[in-house]
């Protein structure tokens, strides 16, 4: 049993390491670079742990240029324009797709779209906690680049997954991207996945160029998640509004983005068992 003071620092410790409640159910996909595949991607897994039986909540935080619903063929009745605007509270602007998909959807072309500042995105993250329990997994998709509302929205999550490409320009957006959540003293977990792949070598070979870098300049470790091949069905789902994990469930692109969702799923059922186990043992 320990002290009310160790318990003190204890606690003041988990919270500098940002391993505040839930925050292990939220993942972040950010690429630094448009166009990497970062929403297709993290639509796709959503879709698939759904189908495992999983409660997701996607929440699309592309400011003002919000896709997430198009992709899907959806009109977007509710947005989290009507929580950042204080109309409504976030829980109220949640979707329902399916029983175990549930969206936050973003909202586009608002000539008067608030800034999301520090207080903003404080005020989601809360509402975001209070939901947790409602959900397995929360998938924050952010917008591109590396701006400084990107990189606090991504310290509210307790891993970030990065979404890159074999294009030597995307690997040093994504080597940018980590720097700056090093700059800003992330602790959580980082992740990688690699889209548009020739095949597995190429995912490999550019995961671990980006590893290298990330290990010998900022000593940072990174987990890969996986690749997704070059296929023209993607293209086609992207074309036709249609999840290509729904439509072509045999294709390997889907064998794919269905073997990082059983990744994610594992690697948050091995948090909840060693953080379980840290309870029990105070």
């Amino acid at each position: 049993m320990i002290g009310q003071t160790e318990r003190i620092l204890e606690l003041k410790r988990l919270r500098e390491n940002q391993n505040e409640p839930g925050l292990n159910k939220i993942f972040a996909f950010t690429s630094g670079k448009g166009g990497t595949g970062k929403t297709f991607l993290s639509l796709n897994v959503a879709y698939s742990l759904a189908e495992q039986g999983k409660k997701v909540l996607f929440v699309d935080l592309d400011s003002n240029l919000s896709n997430a619903n198009i992709m899907l063929n959806i009109v977007a009745t509710k947005t989290i324009y009507d929580f950042y605007t204080e109309k409504k509270l976030l829980k109220d602007v949640i979707t329902e797709v399916n029983p175990n998909l549930h969206f936050v959807f973003g909202d586009s072309g608002k000539l008067n779209y608030p800034d999301a500042h520090d207080g903003l995105i404080f005020k989601l993250h809360s509402q975001i906690i209070s939901l947790q329990n409602a959900y397995d997994f929360i998938f924050f998709d952010t917008g591109s680049g590396a701006g400084k509302s990107i990189v606090n929205i991504l310290l509210k999550a307790g891993s970030v997954v990065i979404v890159t490409s074999p294009e030597p320009t995307a690997v040093m957006d994504s080597y940018v991207m980590l720097k700056l959540l090093n700059a800003a003293n992330f602790k959580g977990e980082k992740f990688v996945i690699v889209n548009k792949s020739i095949g597995e070598d190429d995912g490999r070979s550019t995961f671990n160029n980006l590893s290298i870098a990330a290990d010998h300049f900022l000593k940072n470790s990174l987990t890969y998640l996986g690749n997704v091949q070059f296929d023209m069905v993607v293209s086609k789902s992207i074309i036709d509004q249609e999840l290509v994990i729904k439509k072509h469930p045999e294709s390997e692109v889907s064998k794919q983005i269905k073997g990082i969702g059983d990744s994610i799923n594992e690697i948050t059922h091995m948090a909840n068992i060693h953080h379980t186990a840290i309870i029990q043992h105070h």
